[in-house]
């Protein structure tokens, strides 16, 4: 390893132009939906050019998947004897929405646009940027090869819908494991006028649950002679998010009562779909569905009956236990983070699902690191460019102290 490897400037208009380049590959038909896309996503898209490229960089790239549509690109590069490293990000984003709403990108949510030192489009913040800061690195730790190690790129698909086909099929049927990983997902903050990238040690879960309450329909002259559910499901809704079930907060993602061409009558069936975040390593799915339904069980009133169930799909993740700073990738990064920016890194539980998740649960070390902002825009998203230029520069150092640390294991 060089000084003048780690150190070197970090090329932003390259990084633009390859953070543009990503954006826009393969859209819309990466867009992907925690409760099913309306159409099965097609990540081959974006994963057949990006392991076109890094076989050019000398990497050995295989593309595995369940269907051909759907491939996890993972590329190998072996420097020599010693550990293998993981740098992790996935193909698919979350949906773009009405066109309209695009603002900044005048309606196109796939053509990138830079003001102001950000760029804003689909899938900059989570995650093509952070896609691009990782290409980014890998190029350039490739161009000045560490003694030691093996360093894998792995970009999975289907991490917005909780990696099914993506980081769970690799680790449960293709046999992934690394000695370690870093996930470059968002992990950016800013606080009283600073700001800087954190770094994720561990990682809360969350499930998707369906909320059923059953009454009995009346006319709309005459309330008094039925039991309306959208009644009792409405207030029960505000009270758990007024007052979590559990340590558990909820968001409403969908709301259903009544019947087309009914309107005369009140609704026999009223159900939600709510998203329960904040779950932690120790809870099982089973405890958080008797938490729910015994909630539900002691709101209802008499003449309602109620039921709870996960939402079709594995839809509960469990939470991560924390690494600690002993952990050698966690003092790599810390490390590479103080070098970089002069500063100490903070570290936090992220409060969300990344492909983290899925590797921490099969025991690899594995943390999240990333210039993306983790507050998920829902329109206009974007990414500071500075931020990706300081992410290309630590993933780089804190590879290579990683590499270095260990030698020829």
């Amino acid at each position: 390893m060089t000084h003048a490897a780690v150190g070197a400037a970090v090329d932003r208009r390259e990084l633009v132009e390859l953070t543009t380049r990503l954006v826009a590959a393969g859209q819309p038909w990466c867009e992907n939906s925690l409760d099913g896309p309306s159409r099965p996503p097609e990540e081959e898209r974006i994963a057949r050019p990006v392991g076109d490229l890094l076989r050019e960089w000398g990497f050995t790239v295989e593309l595995v998947g369940r269907t051909p549509q759907r491939p996890n690109v993972v590329a190998t590069k072996r420097f020599g004897a010693g550990p293998s490293l993981m740098l992790n990000d996935h193909l698919d984003t979350y949906p773009s929405g009405p066109p309209s709403r695009w603002r900044v990108c005048a309606g196109n949510p796939y053509s990138a646009v830079e003001l102001d030192g950000r760029i804003y489009a689909r899938g900059t913040s989570d995650t093509r940027a952070n896609l691009a800061a990782l290409l980014t690195a890998a190029k350039r730790i490739v161009d000045d090869p560490p003694e030691y190690g093996t360093l894998l790129v792995v970009l999975t698909v289907d991490e917005e819908r909780n990696g099914i086909e993506g980081s769970k099929y690799l680790v449960d049927e293709h046999g992934l494991r690394p000695d370690a990983s870093i996930t470059v997902e968002p992990t950016a903050w800013t606080d009283d006028g600073r700001s800087g990238i954190a770094l994720a040690v561990a990682q809360t879960g969350h499930a998707l649950l369906d909320i059923t309450a059953r009454g009995r329909s009346s006319h709309i002259w005459r309330p008094d002679t039925g039991v309306n559910p959208a009644l009792f499901l409405a207030e029960f809704l505000a009270d758990i998010a007024a007052d979590p079930v559990g340590d558990w907060p909820v968001s409403v993602v969908g709301l259903h009562a009544g019947e087309t061409g009914m309107a005369q009558f009140t609704p026999l069936e009223a159900s939600a779909r709510v998203a329960a975040v904040n779950i932690g390593p120790d809870v099982v799915a089973g405890r958080l569905l008797e938490e729910f339904h015994r909630r539900l069980t002691a709101a209802r009133p008499e003449g309602i009956e109620v039921d709870v169930e996960f939402a079709p799909g594995p839809t509960f993740v469990a939470g991560t236990v924390p690494l600690t700073d002993v952990d050698p990738l966690v003092a790599a990064i810390r490390s590479a983070y103080r070098g970089v920016s002069g500063e100490d890194v903070r570290t936090y539980t992220k409060p969300a699902f990344n492909d983290t998740i899925r590797f921490r649960h099969v025991g690899i070390p594995a943390v999240t690191f990333g210039p993306g902002d983790d507050g998920w825009a829902v329109y206009d998203e974007s990414i500071s460019i500075d931020r990706m230029a300081t992410a290309v520069q630590v993933i780089e150092a804190a590879v290579r102290q990683y590499f270095s640390a260990a030698g020829p294991t």
